[in-house]
């Protein structure tokens, strides 16, 4: 089939998140499917036209089409502004707005005018609008989080009330966007049977899929275990408010009694973007490492004590804790940050949602390293069985087939 996949972003260095499950399907799914890249290129993952040229020539190795346009909201401060007041004053949402391109419209139409393209594969509910250019297309809308639950949870742990308010009225433009334009499609993707569910209950007649998150079980791979000082590690961009909030909340509220029993413990936030209060930490306490952006997070997982995920905001899947967990690592998280994850707590992870109990666990893991080894072991076992990307790409590739033969025969009793 010649499939047509919008993208929020350019699928490369594929490095977390979005950008990491992006690349590994559209790995996986072009060994059987001709596939037609449209992305949006973001200034801080493609910062150099040496950069922007090897993710393309990367990309080739697995796509018919590549092509990308520049994201206007983030070309420099005033743009990203005035996007945020555009925001404010019209019921789109925020990241909508953010999409709008007359040059990738343009793509679009040429794609579809000049290639035939069996179905259209939109991956975020930001980019929905330009489904509507393939008329008669089967459509596939995914959802890497369901955003307007994603923007309330934010919401809930903004401290200025000016930014709280914005965050609650996008959360509902959000809502009514995603109640829209899911009917519009033929499928919809979700990362997790929860959010699945979620969404059902708002549309009981739609057509969905759980196609998860996963791990390249060959890059992440569990090393020697720690035999150095004690440590903690979590990775994750501190330019996204999760991974910040999260990094903060952990030393403001878990730190100090970890501290306090195990004196030497030291803690690794790994990430781009680390905000001052961060830094200043840093340089307050020895034990705080901060790494800023690195280009293999490996090394510092493979040498960590234990992963800990004091997520309190977020939505779908973590992939960071699906990498932790195939490199063999003991892990200790809130509920949101193993959410949509088929753990199973106290045998392959420890859930706390409470800063006390977190500490607690933390500690009794760093004392237990036979229990930390168990840990890993049934940790890696799991995503080995359950959350590997050839595994996933070929449910993606099944939903793809019912999709498009689904259409057709639709088309024929018509």
């Amino acid at each position: 089939m010649d499939i047509l996949f919008l993208s929020q972003i350019v699928p490369y260095p594929p490095h977390g998140g979005v950008l990491q499950r992006g690349y590994n399907l559209i790995r996986e799914i072009g060994k059987r499917h001709r596939i037609h890249l449209l992305a949006f290129r973001h200034p801080d993952t493609l910062p150099t036209l040496e950069s922007v040229e090897h993710g393309i020539k990367e990309l080739r190795n697995h796509c018919a089409t590549v092509l990308y346009v520049d994201l206007w909201a983030k070309k420099s401060p005033l743009h990203l502004s005035a996007c945020l007041g555009c925001g404010l004053l019209f019921k789109t949402p925020f990241s909508a707005i953010a999409h709008r391109s007359i040059a990738f419209r343009k793509h679009v139409r040429s794609i579809l005018s000049s290639r035939p393209i069996d179905l259209i594969h939109v991956d975020t509910i930001a980019l929905a609008n330009y489904s509507t250019l393939g008329t008669g297309i089967p459509r596939l809308l995914t959802h890497h989080n369901i955003e307007s639950m994603l923007m309330a949870r934010r919401a809930e742990h903004e401290e200025r009330r000016i930014s709280r308010y914005y965050l609650r009225a996008q959360a509902d433009r959000l809502s009514a966007y995603e109640l829209e334009w899911c009917r519009k499609f033929d499928a919809n993707i979700f990362m997790s049977r929860i959010d699945a569910q979620e969404m059902e209950r708002e549309i009981p007649d739609l057509r969905t899929y759980v196609i998860p998150n996963g791990v390249d079980v060959d890059y992440f791979r569990p090393s020697t275990f720690d035999d150095g000082p004690p440590s903690l590690v979590y990775t994750g961009g501190m330019n996204m408010f999760a991974n910040r909030d999260a990094v903060l909340f952990f030393l403001r509220e878990i730190w100090k009694p970890i501290r306090e029993e195990v004196p030497d413990v030291s803690f690794y936030a790994v990430g781009q973007d680390p905000p001052g209060e961060l830094l200043q930490m840093g340089r307050t306490d020895s034990h705080i490492r901060i790494t800023g952006y690195v280009d293999d997070v490996r090394p510092y997982i493979s040498q960590a004590s234990i992963y800990v995920v004091p997520l309190r905001v977020g939505g779908g899947t973590r992939l960071k804790v699906l990498d932790a967990m195939a490199m063999g690592k003991a892990l200790v998280s809130t509920a949101i940050g193993c959410e949509g994850i088929e753990v199973s707590p106290g045998a392959d992870i420890i859930v706390e949602n409470d800063p006390a109990a977190f500490a607690r666990s933390v500690v009794g893991l760093l004392r237990n390293r036979a229990k930390r080894e168990e840990m890993g072991r049934r940790a890696r076992k799991l995503v080995e069985s359950r959350y590997s990307w050839i595994g996933i790409g070929e449910k993606l590739n099944q939903a793809y087939e019912e999709i498009v033969s689904g259409k057709r025969n639709t088309a024929a009793r018509e």
